[in-house]
């Protein structure tokens, strides 16, 4: 099971500067030739996921990485960052629960981030 790479750093470096917590990295590679890794985070309010969008985006840009796409919406609870290889998951309190992506990940490998 493959975790470490430089991407997946990086993503862990910003979304360590947004706050976020509960963060879980699943290994995708079984199941989709589309990206490699979900991770999927908590923050405490649509300010600090937006910055971790933020954080995302630039630090991605300054690292020569593929920003595909991204959600960020002032008003919602649900963030998405597309980095080519990793798909960033940024959930405002219970939103995560309501959506229940680590339901959907459960039988894969999963790294879980400690706070």
């Amino acid at each position: 099971m493959k975790f470490k790479n430089k991407e997946l750093d990086i993503v862990l470096k910003c979304l360590d500067k947004a706050v976020a917590h509960n963060v879980i990295v699943y290994d995708l590679t079984p199941i989709t030739p589309f990206f490699d890794y979900s991770v999927v985070v908590s923050v405490d309010s649509s300010r600090q996921g937006h910055a971790a969008v933020e954080y995302l985006r630039d630090d991605a840009q300054k690292n020569q990485m593929i920003v595909k796409g991204y959600a960020d919406n002032p008003d919602s609870r649900w963030y998405l960052v597309d980095l080519n290889n990793i798909i960033v998951h940024i959930f405002v309190k219970e939103e995560r629960e309501r959506f229940n992506l680590d339901g959907l990940y459960y039988n894969l490998d999963k790294k879980i981030i400690e706070d």
